[in-house]
């Protein structure tokens, strides 16, 4: 016997609601997100699972403290694609009218009804989850760290743009301190080359450097008004310590995501792969997961890193389209990855260069490129196999000679 449970998720309270094979209603309520709420839902959960009853729940979402509570009181978790949901919404009422007990309701249903065409959710390891939760978090705090640049940019511009005309990053801690020490144009104005020279040493900056970089700082400015130059000098301030915070993140993470890839039994095969050296291969290896038989063959792989079109085909009209709905992580670290080999496999540059030659643009020859390098990742997941360019280019010449005239 299995019940079917549907799971409508919220911060508070999380509606539920449990029905039998036969669309018989066994239980409806609501689950308070508190210790005592989970552990009497728990109980619950537990003693229908001591009865020899299958538990098979819905939610629309993959991940979270919910999904975590009913993956360890052995119940079967199907995550619903919201989309989905809202469809099958329409079958029990033509309105628009909505409710918390009603879309777990929707949840149950559709679980009992269409389950042989949603996939279960299979968890990767503790070890898979923790560096997932790494990389994304540095490439969360990258884009922090370019908003900081492009409004450190536009205030310089405004009323000191000498900060900018001296060459490098911003990002590097001497260009930060200048902009700290010589917040403003009176601050330059009374800078002597002597004393100059003093800070220079102090930052470490060569001879050759201060002496390129001084006729710049003593080139006229235009006027600024006072007023205008305290407003802009105030928000330089609070902006460079945003920034030391976004930078000091930006450059924490790699060396904290690498070594932790490092120390996986997966790195010794996974680091055979172009780019290895960075961040992108634990990135890939992260969002693709390690739990066993969550992807049966490597066609399952190209849609969720939507590598491949959408084709809408309908009598004699065929329109092929952008895949717009995807793992947009895994999507992204893929196509990072096929950009990277094209400085390091020469197969993969010369297929590059063949789908550019085709009038492809440079995203579309990367995403078909990225679709070939998902066929080869899936091989060697499966047989825990390091990379072999030299074994790969035999296979593509073997191919090559199979193919008729």
């Amino acid at each position: 016997m299995r019940y079917y449970i549907g799971v409508d998720w919220a911060d508070a309270e999380h509606a539920v609601w449990v029905e039998a094979e036969h669309a018989t209603l066994v239980t409806k309520r609501t689950v308070a997100q508190t210790a005592a709420g989970l552990s009497e839902w728990g109980r619950w959960l537990d003693e229908r699972r001591a009865e020899g009853i299958d538990l098979w729940a819905a939610i629309e979402k993959p991940e979270g403290r919910i999904v975590d509570f009913l993956l360890d009181h052995g119940v079967r978790v199907f995550a619903v694609n919201p989309k989905a949901v809202d469809r099958a919404r329409d079958r029990f009422r033509m309105s628009s009218a909505k409710s918390d007990p009603f879309d777990a309701r929707v949840l149950a249903t559709f679980l009992r009804t269409d389950h042989t065409h949603l996939a279960p959710l299979r968890p990767s390891s503790e070890a898979a989850q923790e560096l997932n939760g790494l990389t994304r978090d540095y490439v969360r705090h990258v884009p922090h760290q370019t908003r900081r640049l492009n409004q450190l940019t536009v205030t310089l511009k405004a009323y000191s743009p000498r900060g900018l005309e001296l060459g490098g990053e911003l990002t590097s801690q001497w260009r930060r301190a200048f902009l700290h020490d010589f917040s403003t144009p009176a601050a330059l104005a009374t800078l002597t080359e002597r004393q100059w020279h003093r800070w220079g040493r102090a930052h470490r900056l060569s001879a050759a450097r201060m002496a390129e970089l001084w006729p710049v700082l003593q080139a006229p400015q235009i006027p600024v008004p006072p007023h205008v130059v305290r407003v802009h000098a105030r928000r330089l301030g609070t902006l460079l310590q945003l920034l030391a915070a976004a930078s000091s993140a930006v450059e924490a993470y790699p060396t904290a995501v690498t070594d932790f890839f490092g120390s996986m039994p997966t790195a010794e095969w996974a680091t055979s792969r172009p780019g290895a050296s960075g961040t992108t291969v634990p990135r890939l290896y992260a969002e693709l997961g390690d739990a066993d038989g969550r992807w049966q063959t490597f066609r399952h792989w190209p849609a969720p890193g939507g590598t491949v079109p959408v084709t809408e085909r309908s009598g004699h009209s065929c329109l092929v389209k952008f895949r717009f709905a995807g793992h947009l992580h895994l999507r992204d670290a893929v196509q990072q990855f096929a950009f990277q080999s094209l400085q390091h496999r020469t197969w993969a540059r010369a297929y590059y260069d063949r789908c550019r030659q085709r009038d492809l643009s440079h995203h579309h020859a990367l995403r078909s490129l990225a679709a070939k390098w998902l066929k080869i990742i899936f091989v060697l997941s499966t047989r825990h196999i390091a990379s072999d360019e030299t074994y790969h280019l035999a296979t593509i010449g073997r191919q090559h000679l199979q193919q008729p005239a």
